[in-house]
């Protein structure tokens, strides 16, 4: 309508007038349409129009606590029919004093149908399709951005609305034949993200890799090309998700399966395998404020706390919040610090050898020099006024 408007050979202040009318129709319409009827749930965008007033026109988003934000008001609208809602944003502009007699219009803005797509896909979230067709499941896909590099392509979830308890699993591999999965409105689609392991030390290509589930020590040697020929197969150290190290004793044959059947030399999400040098130990060096800073020559990485407690810990003036790693490439890296092992996030930060582990000093008040300060500025001032008087 709006559009159609501009069309029409009319001045500026007609054309706002008129455009102003019909956003007054569309409010009112919809207002009568959900007055009574529809009840505010959290996700629900709501159009709040001030009549006479436009600089109080605005649109909230209702939050998952079922309040929205509104010109400083937190305002609980969840479970509230729109005349409810109307009701309390006049008594609120009233109580603040921001409108005498606000004529308020509340109406819902209606979701557009869609497909949601989430997981391990490049670009996660919702899709508008068309109420009366449906998509493939490919195609869905396809709209996020396809999958992404860690997408698990063999357990793809199809969770549709009218049996939400029951998720369907499909096959996409590239090796599998095409399949026409029907994909309709609202329904979700998740497609399951690999778990994700890294291999560290003498190996051929180090780095991070794609797991389903966990792999083998000797598996995940292998993805890593095996071992160079400085590898020291006898104190290869697993570093666990939690912070925890363990340490293994492989043969030269480190594709074959461990004699003891060890069910904890396997690799899983978020862990770390470091196979250190035969020929030399390469130090983890500790500066800064601990009590006993230099070299600390222990084979495989440490993480932030063992590091610190390895050099005797904190000294009074440490900074405990954050440090600084300094790694053998020349990068530098601000990190938090740490000593609980349930952080997942600090504790995948791990010291490699011919890594700096550096320990600031925390920022304190020179209280000294704080009262020198303030005595010169009192002085001043004192001086300013018996010239003055």
């Amino acid at each position: 309508m709006i559009y159609f408007l501009r069309g029409l050979h009319v001045s500026r202040w007609t054309f706002r007038c008129l455009q102003a009318h019909t956003i007054l129709l569309f409010l009112i319409a919809t207002t009568a349409l959900f007055g009574e009827v529809y009840r505010i749930k959290n996700g629900d965008t709501l159009l709040i129009s001030v009549i006479g007033q436009p600089e109080y026109t605005h649109s909230a988003q209702v939050r998952e606590d079922g309040r929205i934000s509104y010109f400083g008001g937190d305002l609980d609208v969840a479970g509230q029919t729109v005349e409810a809602v109307n009701q309390h944003i006049r008594e609120f502009l009233v109580s603040e004093s921001l409108v005498r007699n606000p004529v308020v219009m509340v109406s819902p803005v209606l979701q557009e149908n869609g497909v949601f797509v989430g997981g391990a896909v490049t670009l996660p979230g919702r899709y508008p399709i068309s109420p009366e067709t449906d998509i493939g499941l490919y195609r869905a896909i396809a709209l996020a951005g396809g999958m992404a590099e860690n997408a698990d392509h063999q357990v793809v979830q199809l969770i549709r609305t009218d049996v939400p308890e029951k998720a369907e699993i499909y096959d996409l591999s590239p090796t599998h034949p095409y399949r026409d999965i029907r994909v309709n409105v609202n329904d979700l689609v998740f497609v399951m993200p690999l778990s994700t392991v890294e291999v560290q030390g003498q190996v051929q290509t180090p780095g991070n890799f794609f797991i389903r589930g966990q792999i083998s020590i000797e598996e995940a040697l292998a993805r890593a090309g095996g071992p160079t020929p400085e590898a020291d197969l006898t104190a290869i150290v697993k570093v666990g998700k939690n912070g925890n190290l363990s340490e293994f004793n492989l043969s030269e044959q480190f594709w074959r399966s461990i004699p003891n059947g060890d069910a904890s030399a396997s690799l899983s999400n978020g862990d770390v395998l470091f196979v250190p040098n035969v020929f030399k130990v390469e130090p983890t060096y500790v500066t800064g404020y601990v009590r006993t800073p230099g070299a600390q020559r222990v084979r495989g990485p440490l993480t932030l706390s063992q590091a610190v407690a390895l050099s005797g810990g904190f000294e009074a003036s440490a900074n405990r919040e954050e440090a600084l790693i300094h790694r053998r490439d020349g990068t530098t890296l601000t990190v938090p610090f740490t000593s609980t092992p349930a952080d997942d996030t600090t504790q995948q930060i791990l010291l490699y050898p011919g890594d700096v582990l550096e320990v600031q000093e925390k920022f304190q008040v020179n209280w000294g020099l704080v009262s020198t300060l303030g005595y010169i500025v009192i002085s001043g001032i004192t001086i300013i006024l018996n010239l003055a008087n």
